[in-house]
């Protein structure tokens, strides 16, 4: 028998390469253990197997919230992070002072659920008058949340702007139209009504109805005297008008069910972009989606057309009977274009990339409705598909394929006023009188304050103060209220 020293060459070069080795697998094994941990694998002791589970990210509005999946506290606040097991799992959100947000959540093995959405509403909600008014007649938020236009009087030219940058404090000044810009029949300007907001919240669009004749005005809210009459500079019968997205400078029109673009400085109209146009919406700067009426294809009768435009290309989708109800949404979620179309058989279609050469993309899912809808929007973010048909929301997430069916818990929600997006996943109502709000699958519904019914309702930049329309029954005044959607502040 040999004697081996450790302090020889060999031994020592041995000892190291072993020592490496070990190292080298130890390495492995725990960079391996971590991909498979990162990935949601874990081990479960009845079934003796490793098993993937899902990522769940928490946020919530406010912060800090406590996290309980299944009725067990998590060891972190929100925004958070952990994985669990693939199935069905409860989750509730709770901090002190609110409401607790609960929802019950599918987990597929691999998937990366995102729950950024939550609100917590105080227990007890602080609804505040800002200004009373004699009379509203209209009220157009910004896109911006910081801009609101009040009207007091159809057939007054004069609105009151409020500013928003100090939620707590909200600054309101009037803002006229300057008399040039309102041609008058009998010394009249007849009436005025509130159209719509271009994305920068600067410009906004008053409709003038004066002896049967439409007049179009683009406002300027930092300088109303640079208010342009757009009909009379065209000199164009205008039935609907719509901003380009991206700049205010372009707008889309309707004259004589003929869809045109018009350049406010170069003072020039397009020919005819789209004929027989019955409706038409305006999505980014060059995306029109429209309802039009023409004549078959082999000219025995007239259809109702479901097509979209962009960049001088008109695509015609599908061609319906003259009776069919059709209802439209267009929008963008994930890079890609989504076209929801209902023609009241009890199902939406969805389409995806519409434009693209690759006609296979252009399917992308079908929800059944049951019987036709009185309204389908898509969510501002894109990603939500809702419809609405009297007390029955049926929403499509296109994120995760799934579709959801609910009965809203106020009456007569989807008749004379639909559900509005208030954020990407939030919509209100004011069934009534009650302002509430409720997530795009009708879960954790609720009831804000009162409101005057038919006017808009928009959140603060920052999402923590709800501004609506109230009103004084006994006096029959209104006025502008800031409800606080979170505790005192």
């Amino acid at each position: 028998m040999f004697p081996i020293s450790l302090r020889s060459k060999r031994a020592q070069l041995a000892l190291r390469f072993f020592t490496y080795g070990v190292m080298t697998l130890a390495t492995v094994v725990l960079t391996t253990l971590a991909i498979f941990y990162a990935m949601g694998y874990r081990f479960n002791q009845s079934s003796l197997e490793f098993e993937q589970g899902g990522l769940v990210q928490f946020r919530s509005l406010p912060e800090a919230a406590t996290v309980v999946v299944d009725g067990v506290a998590q060891n972190f606040k929100t925004p958070g992070r952990a994985n669990f097991p693939a199935g069905d799992h409860t989750i509730v959100m709770q901090l002190s002072g609110y409401r607790d947000w609960q929802r019950t959540v599918s987990l597929a093995p691999g998937q990366l659920l995102w729950l950024n959405y939550a609100r917590l509403f105080p227990t007890s909600i602080t609804t505040v008058p800002v200004k009373t008014f004699p009379s509203v007649t209209g009220m157009l938020p910004a896109p911006d949340h910081r801009w609101i236009v009040i009207q007091e009087k159809q057939d007054t030219p004069s609105f009151t702007l409020v500013d928003l940058a100090d939620e707590k404090k909200p600054v309101l000044t009037t803002l006229t139209i300057p008399d040039a810009a309102l041609p008058k029949k009998d010394g009249k300007i007849g009436t005025l009504s509130l159209v719509e907001w271009d994305l920068s919240s600067r410009y906004f669009i008053v409709r003038q109805q004066n002896a049967g004749v439409d007049q179009w005005l683009r406002v300027d809210r930092t300088n109303p005297n640079e208010t342009i009459n757009i009909s009379d500079k065209f000199r164009l019968a205008i039935t609907d008008i719509h901003f380009s997205g991206g700049n205010p400078n372009f707008v889309y029109v309707k004259t004589d069910d003929v869809l045109r673009k018009l350049d406010i400085n170069a003072n020039s109209a397009s020919a005819a972009l789209v004929v027989g146009v019955q409706q038409f919406s305006v999505y980014g700067d060059d995306t029109i989606s429209y309802i039009a009426k023409r004549p078959s294809a082999d000219g025995t009768q007239t259809q109702q057309f479901v097509g979209l435009y962009r960049g001088n290309k008109e695509l015609v989708l599908q061609a319906f009977p003259l009776n069919a109800t059709v209802r439209i949404a267009f929008g963008q979620y994930d890079n890609h274009d989504f076209f929801a179309i209902h023609t009241g058989d009890g199902d939406v279609r969805v389409l995806r990339n519409p434009f693209s050469e690759n006609q296979g993309n252009a399917e992308f899912a079908t929800f059944t409705t049951g019987k036709p809808v009185q309204w389908l929007k898509m969510s501002n973010n894109g990603r939500m598909v809702v419809a609405g048909v009297d007390d029955v929301m049926i929403t499509y997430d296109l994120e995760l394929g799934r579709s959801y069916r609910s009965i809203l818990p106020f009456a007569g929600a989807a008749n004379s006023q639909p559900l509005q997006w208030l954020d990407d996943y939030y919509l209100w109502s004011d069934s009534g009188e009650r302002l509430r709000l409720l997530e795009f699958d009708g879960q954790n519904e609720r009831e804000i304050t009162t409101v005057a019914p038919g006017f808009s309702a928009t959140l603060s930049p920052s999402g923590k103060t709800l501004f609506s329309i109230g009103k004084n029954t006994v006096t029959n005044s209104y006025f502008l209220q800031a409800s606080q959607l979170t505790t005192p502040y």
